[in-house]
């Protein structure tokens, strides 16, 4: 049995890299023909319906136009899916899958140090992130970037509603997760530093979860993850079935919340 890799551009070539960590040599599909350079040893397909080997587990990292087709054809066979975000280009197109107990959605923040070493007993009052970049993304910065922060608030702290959003050079979202107030502000192309970084007013204190730093200062205190990294924790969990249950929900979620900023 093989993982089958769909996709080889930015976030897929990182997939492979993090499956060559394991010692896998994945099934490879992607529609350019070169990108069979990236794994010699590796079968590769351009088509992912071409596909002669049995797959155990499918990875899908590519343009998200096409993830509900390419993950609809691995579910229905009864093969464990793990899709890229955000999963699809629209909430009603994700409805046909995201129910399947087998699909689950790329959540790589959830890994990230300050997340999993936040103390979950804070008494949190309001939460302002910032998630700058110097790149570009598929749609426009809040689906590419607010995606991240959005389902980390739904994690730990729950519900989100939007209360206001703007455009602008800094793409600014306001609203309440949980009940606590939050401010969110992306950006593409960011002349400045590039940012992702959560700051935290507690009824203890300022807490900093710096994300690209994989940081945590609590209180003054600042401690930092000393080995491993996100990406690869991600895909060794889904690798041996370990579950993040709510996944699928979370992105759907993120998907309406991103619709009604029109």
């Amino acid at each position: 049995m093989h993982v089958l890799l769909i996709g080889l551009g930015n976030m897929g070539s990182k997939y492979l890299n993090k499956l060559k960590e394991f010692n896998i040599k994945p099934v490879l599909c992607d529609i350019d023909p070169s990108k069979n350079s990236l794994c010699g040893e590796c079968p590769f397909y351009c088509h992912f319906g071409d596909v002669k080997e049995e797959v155990s587990r499918v990875i899908v990292a590519v343009d998200p136009q096409d993830h509900v087709e390419i993950a609809s054809k691995f579910l229905s066979e009864g093969v464990p899916v793990l899709l890229e975000k955000p999963p699809a280009t629209s909430s009603r197109e994700f409805e046909s899958i995201y129910t399947s107990h087998l699909l689950e959605i790329s959540e790589i923040e959830a890994y990230s140090y300050p997340v999993r070493n936040l103390p979950r007993d804070l008494k949190v009052e309001e939460i302002r992130i910032k998630r700058l970049n110097r790149g570009r993304g598929y749609i426009d910065p809040f689906w590419d970037l607010a995606w991240h922060d959005l389902y980390l608030l739904q994690i730990l702290f729950g519900k989100v509603e939007v209360k206001t959003f703007r455009k602008g050079d800094v793409w600014k979202m306001e609203g309440e997760a949980g009940g606590i107030p939050f401010t969110l502000k992306v950006a593409w192309e960011y002349k400045g530093e590039a940012v992702r970084r959560w700051d935290l007013s507690t009824d203890r204190g300022e807490v900093v979860l710096d994300l690209l730093k994989e940081e945590l200062v609590l209180f003054g205190r600042r401690t930092r993850r000393q080995r491993g990294d996100k990406l690869k924790e991600m895909v060794e969990d889904f690798l041996k079935g370990v579950k993040r249950e709510g996944s699928a929900r979370r992105a759907m979620e993120n998907l309406r919340i991103l619709e009604s900023l029109v």
